[in-house]
């Protein structure tokens, strides 16, 4: 019982820092909006100031000049022979007339001037109010939100101790969790996913969970108070696992639909299908735009209904003048939009097992990727995984293995495929910092769409770029569009179902079967089989992704310690 009410008062701490926190942000942007506009409004009072002063000098310049010229013509007006003073008179009122109208000229235009920048500033200053104002309204209406959680989840001191053992977890308040800076945070939280786009994982979205209530809780009976909690907390770790790994089974399935659009296959060993299209670089991209055309609808409904502020978020990011984190949102789309288009273009030539394991030497990459750019050597461990990785990918490329012209070409794609996706990851540090996983997934289904659509529509060469349909193979590829789009939305469904009950460190775990998964199937659905030494190195480079996983997790855990010992 202690160590639940204790657990429930540190959720309860952690909430008040992040509310606290918060808040002092808020109040620092509040501070810094006051300045800003306390010292326009200084500098401008100060040049009005300087205005004045000229103009009060000019005056008094052209009183001592008019005072000049009256007694200069009285003392010569009247020595002067065949002069009429009249005359004198009115050339020197003509002259301080022009004089008084330029100078009236000049303070109209002055402060007409002083006019439009006053409106100007009105309407600035009435525009941020309004944003403070706004700010002000959010932050109260969090602190609202986290009152009300903690009053839920944290009861008083007296039912904590009668209903301790009751007590279940509760849920993390809509409230944006701080991301980590990569290199780490890309091997701790970024989940592929094969539907095939990568994002940070669902750990660091909020939750949308039932709370129970002190009251709810206080009628459970006492002989199911020790035995409930163990029994919903193993069954949240079966159910995830189970969710996350039929994900991955859909992505190997995936993967297999993919191959049959390219190539004629025995299905079950019952009857011919597929072959819609010839392996080529345009088809690759027609069939990617085809997929792209049904999941982005279904993908926006399914992040509105996962993350309310969706279209707030990307409209901010659109009207944001960050050009660094717009670079590194198109930098990483493109470079996932080419892995993507790479990884369909492998699975036409080789068999989908191998076009698997060899894109999932893309750790490899990033962990060397991260290295070059942020100097963190691998340790002696990953060193040896790295080895071992190559090793398998030259099995599985052996000369012996190649039995078409084209397989040298799928073998180069889905290699490419896998640099191109580390390219991704290392690019999305930025936009993982700043935007919540949920939009930013939905970009990157916008960006595959948008340059799959950009690649076909191009000047580019006929023979081999362009997209070649049969006019009788359409309603077949739109059919197999449509099943590749619902794989995918199922595939990011149960995978958001699954990582919200387990740990995402332990998902990359069953990550690393999906080479094997999509072998087993392809050679259960189709009949597509690998050679021995295919299989091997399969196996080999399996190994060496779960060996990987399992040291990023221990380097974690040691960093997690260090940081709790500093913080003691």
């Amino acid at each position: 019982m202690g160590q639940l009410n204790k657990q429930s008062d540190d959720r309860g701490a952690s909430d008040s820092q992040a509310a606290e926190a918060l808040l002092r942000a808020m109040t620092q942007d509040l501070e810094h909006l006051r300045q800003n506009l306390l010292s326009q409004l200084a500098q401008d009072v100060e040049r009005l100031q300087r205005e004045k002063s000229q103009l009060i000098e000019d005056i008094e310049q052209l009183k001592t000049q008019r005072q000049q010229q009256l007694i200069q013509q009285q003392t010569d007006g009247v020595s002067s022979a065949g002069f009429s003073p009249n005359v004198a008179a009115k050339a020197h009122n003509e002259n301080i007339e022009q004089l008084i109208a330029s100078l009236d000229s000049t303070l109209r235009a002055t402060f007409r001037s002083l006019q439009q920048d006053l409106r100007s500033y009105q309407s600035s200053l009435s525009q941020q109010l309004g944003e403070m104002h706004s700010l002000e309204k959010q932050g109260e209406a969090i602190l609202e939100t986290l009152v009300n959680r903690l009053r839920q989840e944290v009861p008083s001191k007296s039912s904590a101790t009668k209903n301790s053992s009751l007590s279940s977890p509760p849920s993390h308040p809509n409230l944006s969790i701080p991301r980590r800076d990569i290199p780490g945070y890309l091997e701790e939280h970024h989940h592929y996913n094969s539907s095939n786009v990568a994002y940070p994982s669902e750990q660091s979205i909020p939750a949308v969970q039932s709370i129970p209530t002190a009251e709810s809780l206080t009628n459970v009976p006492q002989s199911q108070a020790s035995s409930k909690p163990k029994r919903g907390l193993l069954g949240g770790l079966v159910v995830g696992f189970v969710l996350v790994l039929f994900s991955f089974v859909l992505q190997a399935f995936q993967n297999i639909v993919i191959s049959v659009i390219f190539n004629k296959s025995s299905i079950f060993g019952l009857f011919e299908f597929g072959g819609f299209l010839t392996p080529s670089a345009g088809n690759a991209l027609l069939i990617l735009w085809l997929r792209m055309l049904v999941v982005v609808p279904l993908m926006a409904i399914l992040a509105m209904v996962r993350y309310p502020s969706v279209w707030r978020e990307i409209g901010q990011l659109a009207r944001s003048k960050d050009w660094l984190l717009w670079f590194n949102v198109l930098a990483s789309g493109f470079f996932l939009f080419l892995s993507q288009a790479l990884l369909y273009l492998a699975l036409g030539p080789i068999a989908p097992g191998v076009a698997l394991t060899i894109f999932f030497i893309y750790p490899i990459f990033t962990l060397l990727l991260a290295w070059v750019l942020y100097g963190r050597r691998p340790t002696l461990i990953s060193n040896l995984v790295i080895f071992s990785v190559l090793v398998g990918f030259v099995l599985i490329t052996l000369p012996g293995t190649r039995t078409t012209e084209l397989s040298s070409l799928g073998i180069s794609a889905a290699a490419g495929a896998g640099v191109a996706f580390a390219f991704h990851l290392i690019l999305t540090r930025i936009p993982a910092k700043k935007i919540n996983p949920v939009p930013l997934m939905w970009i990157n289904y916008v960006l595959l769409l948008t340059f799959a659509g950009l690649c076909l529509a191009g000047p580019f060469p006929q023979s081999w770029w362009r997209f070649d349909v049969a006019p009788t193979m359409w309603p077949s590829l739109i059919i197999s569009s449509l099943v590749l789009g619902g794989i995918t939305f199922l595939i990011n469904l149960l995978s958001n179902m699954g990582l919200r009950r387990i740990d995402p460190r332990r998902a990359l775990i069953l990550e690393a079967t999906v080479p094997a998964l999509t072998a087993l199937l392809a050679l259960g659905i189709v009949q597509s089989t690998m050679q021995g030494s295919q299989i091997f190195g399969m196996v080999i480079v399996t190994l060496g992704v779960v060996a990987l996983n399992f040291e990023q997790r221990r380097r974690h855990a040691q960093a997690a310690q260090s940081a709790s010992r500093s913080q003691k």
